[in-house]
């Protein structure tokens, strides 16, 4: 999939940006940037897409996104909303930005093999997450050298971590054709704000790209590596899981919320991605709180 690029320009006398996401007055959107990308969420569900991987976050997600790899988060908090405002701390630097070869030093191998294992996009546990979350929220306030030096310090831990899991496949590629990046675009776009529509069909977003439906089948697992059905039912299962968790519905109710036209489709759905039935996630989930 093809997304729409993004220009980062760091503070004046900063060679990298660092910042909280809560801050920003911007749309989500599946977007790519030159520059590698540390992103790490303390609390929240939704959402997350890294290249062909398409799955859901929980508290203390930590991801580090490759140069020029697509991806986006979309907090089920802030579904619908223009603006996507779940705190997230974000640290953002060009791969040369301390020089072309500066990570090829002896000093720096490990690191270098990371941010090169990073072209997948790499996924830390929460036991990895919490300490260097603490340490990336530390870094918006830090200045001069010491700025420098913890960002250093944090990617040396990283590069240290073997548990670290890539998130898009082996063979994922991205594509240059601007029309593919537009449609893909809008039909990604108007699924998560129809999330929750039960009516939500095939035949729609086939219309909505202005393709037949064979066409745009071919179309979106291509662009995405998931069928429609497969998609939509991921990012509703993520959203049931919200509600699951924070409130005391109903199964029936949630699933119907979900976007699910059948309780026993819910059920079948939710065991095959999560491999328990919703009443196990939801019991799971107040006991260990």
């Amino acid at each position: 999939m093809k997304a729409s690029f993004e220009k980062l320009v760091p503070e004046k006398g900063q060679s990298f940006r660092c910042f909280n996401r809560e801050e920003l007055r911007s749309p989500v959107k599946w977007h790519r940037h030159p520059e590698v990308e540390l992103n790490y969420i303390p609390a929240g569900v939704g959402s997350r897409m890294v290249g062909d991987h398409i799955g859901s976050f929980t508290d203390h997600e930590l991801v580090l996104v490759g140069s020029e790899l697509p991806h986006t988060w979309a907090s089920d908090e802030y579904r619908g909303q223009t603006y996507d405002l779940h705190s997230a701390v974000v640290v953002q630097f060009h791969p040369n930005f301390l020089g072309e070869g500066f990570f090829d030093l002896g000093e720096m191998v490990d690191v270098r093999n990371l941010l090169q294992r990073s072209s997948r996009g790499l996924w830390f546990p929460p036991n990895v997450a919490r300490p260097i979350g603490e340490k990336m929220a530390e870094l918006i306030s830090r200045t001069g050298a010491a700025r420098l030096v913890e960002l250093l310090s944090i990617l040396s831990d990283l590069s240290q971590q073997d548990d670290a899991e890539p998130l898009a496949s082996p063979l994922y590629r991205t594509t240059n054709n601007k029309q593919v990046e537009t449609r893909i675009q809008i039909v990604c776009d108007y699924i998560t704000h129809h999330l929750t529509d039960a009516e939500l069909s095939h035949s729609d977003l086939a219309d909505l790209a202005e393709m037949n439906p064979s066409a745009f089948s071919r179309f979106f697992k291509h662009s995405t590596g998931r069928t429609v059905s497969a998609y939509i039912n991921e990012l509703r299962i993520g959203f049931a899981c919200r509600l699951l968790t924070e409130t005391d519905d109903s199964i029936l109710s949630i699933s119907q919320q979900s976007g699910f036209q059948n309780l026993s489709n819910f059920n079948r759905r939710f065991q095959q991605h999560r491999k328990q039935t919703p009443r196990a996630y939801r019991k799971r989930f107040r006991t260990n709180a």
